[in-house]
């Protein structure tokens, strides 16, 4: 081959092609390999192989393996381009040889395989999170029962006259139920999209509660907490349940990075259009390694059965739901050491009320004397605290240990019920075939029956709902939404014979 044909085949090549001395000097580049790594040839001539490497102190392990690798083998390297954006590049690597058998040079043949890597990555995520899906969708149903005993009997608990400290314990069990209800929904957010439910909340009531509830877990490691309360009482508009499970997943990962002694703030401002709530540790901070990938699902800096991973990436999904974001960051040195967290949200804002809420509507006996309930269920806990709940507001509650009993009930004792609350995954016979059997021997019921779930990820009950369109409340729920649904469904069958 001329040279002329030679050096047309190499400027023409749409693979980068280099020739370089053993200490690192270019010898011939073309124009493909500049445009991978965004250098001219006159600047590569004039640098040294080294730049090339996300770290510089690559190339000379790569060195120490060129003479174990198989001819014409291709490896992936991880290149950082001029600007700085990291690449990552596949390279047939040739050695030329001399009589004694160093190595005059090398001839290397490029290939940019950064969107390959970057989808397959993808394709990679995407199965752990369908694996990911499959296993709390498994396992929703049943800790999402008693999760919603919990609430249930607890909020009935409340609805008695109580002592300040008893009211304030069940408030608390109350709160950490739903937080743990709302783990599960924001872990389900990676096979679905999270409902976000935003309502009004003032900034200080949000704070003195997370701190309260967090106390006896922040002290458990020990650190201290100290919480700066805003003086005014601002009113923001968030999903309530959502923020909360953020600032608490930030607080906790606090703590365990200040570690035995150390401290935790909990700070907010306004910044503009924004509200921040900071959260910052004086523990040893992110490494350069962790930071980058601080919010990758299954990402985690702690030992092996302490972290999943997810508790960063839930929080983001959570924050950029809300149109707003989290940064993550070491403190400045002057400042001491340890990291900040910041969550950001839209400032929308409403002006404090002096209104009080309205009385607890989940005792209302006005008009439901009358009323009958069938409590379908296999949780004898959830049909106990269901069966409390009813009666106290008047209601003549059946029970039904599964869809079989609920069946004899319906169909061969023909028994009337107003409303009919029924689980979906029951022995025996499910919540879908207990509808089947209604639509057709007693279809009149179907406008009564409400189903209670843990999980709605299954392929048959997602196609159920999508297909019946019937009235569901996702498990663990609270009373007062219950008795709003029950009121509903039951206020027409008031008139009926």
């Amino acid at each position: 081959m001329t040279e002329d044909r030679y050096r047309s085949v190499v400027d023409n090549s749409p693979f980068g092609i280099y020739r370089v001395t053993y200490d690192g000097r270019f010898i011939t580049v073309n124009p493909a390999l500049c445009a991978i790594v965004g250098y001219t040839a006159e600047e590569l001539f004039a640098s040294n192989a080294s730049v090339l490497y996300a770290d510089p102190s690559d190339r000379p392990l790569w060195l120490a393996r060129a003479s174990e690798w198989p001819r014409g083998k291709p490896v992936d390297v991880l290149w950082r381009r001029k600007d700085g954006a990291p690449i990552t590049v596949r390279i047939w690597v040739y050695a030329d040889r001399d009589e004694s058998g160093a190595v005059s040079f090398f001839d290397g043949y490029v290939e940019d395989v950064t969107p390959i890597r970057a989808t397959e990555q993808a394709l990679r995520q995407t199965e752990k999170l369908a694996a990911l899906g499959q296993l709390v969708s498994g396992v929703a149903h049943e800790l999402n029962n008693p999760l919603a005993a919990i609430l249930l009997f607890t909020e009935d608990l409340l609805a008695n006259e109580r002592s300040s400290e008893e009211r304030e314990a069940l408030g608390i069990i109350a709160q950490q139920a739903r937080r743990s209800r709302s783990i599960v929904r924001d872990l389900l957010s990676f096979v679905r999209s999270r409902e976000v439910t935003r309502a009004p909340i003032a900034v200080e009531t949000l704070l003195v509660e997370i701190g309260r509830a967090l106390q006896p877990q922040v002290s458990e490691f020990p650190v201290q907490l100290h919480i700066g309360v805003p003086s005014d009482n601002e009113l923001i508009i968030v999903d309530r349940a959502g923020i909360e499970q953020v600032i608490t997943n930030l607080i906790v990962n606090a703590a365990q990075a200040a570690g035995p002694g150390g401290n935790v703030w909990l700070r907010t401002r306004c910044e503009d259009d924004e509200y921040l709530f900071e959260v910052v540790d004086d523990g040893p901070g992110l490494s350069s390694e962790a930071l980058p990938r601080i919010f990758e699902p299954f990402f985690t800096t702690k030992p092996m059965g302490q972290g999943t991973g997810l508790g960063l990436s839930v929080s983001l999904g959570i924050a950029q739901q809300h149109g707003g974001t989290i940064t993550a960051e070491n403190r400045d040195p002057l400042e001491g050491t340890g990291a900040r967290f910041t969550l950001r949200v839209p400032r929308e804002v409403r002006e404090p009320s002096d209104r009080q809420s309205g009385p607890d509507e989940t005792n209302r006996t006005d008009g439901a004397d009358c009323r009958r309930v069938l409590i379908v269920d296999d949780e004898a806990t959830i049909r106990r605290a269901l069966v409390r709940f009813y009666t106290r507001r008047g209601w003549a509650a059946t029970e039904a240990e599964n869809g079989a009993r609920a069946l004899y009930r319906l169909i061969d004792e023909s028994e009337d019920f107003d409303l009919i609350i029924s689980d979906v995954k029951m022995p025996e016979v499910s919540g879908i075939e207990l509808h089947a059997a209604l639509n057709t021997l007693r279809p009149e019921m179907l406008d009564r029956l409400v189903f209670c779930t843990g999980e709605m990820q299954s392929a048959p009950v997602a196609e159920f709902f999508a297909r019946t369109g019937c009235r569901v409340l996702l498990k663990p729920f609270d009373l007062k939404t219950l008795a709003a649904l029950s009121d509903e469904i039951a206020s027409p069958a008031a008139a009926r014979p």
